[in-house]
């Protein structure tokens, strides 16, 4: 079970990575795009930024789940380093289980509102609004599932929640 969870976790680690980082290089080209269409061109573009807008909200979100896989999103830093083991463990454990409901409930209202506005188009797209609404839902069942991963290598002892990196003093 232990080796599931971490194969698991591996590929949705990677997933995430490779996803925010071509999200990120998406929207920076298409930012470096619109400088040189309004600027230099004299021709502003009018889908860029809505497109740019979209990449990086679906950015955020896929890179909150990320963040918890790395032990970024909440942290108990101070708590972590004067707690013993058990205490760590417990508070690793509190901390995960509140994502993991913080994320269910955004994921279940997410997937409310992208229904509810997939009839309305983006400006400049020709669109449905409902891709950009859709990083909620999305984002947050990844975060969730995530947490649900994390949780179940701490109970099973396979990991303890990942701790940020620090820089040197």
């Amino acid at each position: 079970m232990k080796q599931y969870l971490k194969r698991a976790d591996d590929f949705l680690g990677r997933a995430l990575g490779l996803a925010v980082t071509f999200l990120l290089a998406a929207a920076a080209g298409l930012g470096a795009y619109q400088v040189l269409m309004r600027f230099v061109l004299l021709q502003p573009s009018t889908w860029s930024e809505a497109l740019t807008r979209t990449l990086l909200i679906w950015m955020v979100y896929l890179g909150a789940a990320l963040a918890l896989r790395t032990g970024m999103l909440v942290a108990f830093d101070v708590v972590r380093v004067v707690a013993g083991d058990r205490l760590r463990k417990v508070l690793s454990f509190a901390g995960l289980l509140s994502s993991f409901l913080f994320f269910f409930v955004v994921a279940w209202f997410g997937f409310q509102i992208t229904d509810r506005v997939r009839f309305q188009n983006l400006a400049g797209l020709e669109m449905s609004i409902a891709w950009a609404y859709a990083a909620l839902p999305v984002g947050a069942t990844i975060s969730a599932v995530t947490a649900l991963i994390m949780i179940g290598q701490l109970l099973l002892g396979a990991t303890e929640q990942k701790q940020p990196s620090r820089p040197v003093d």
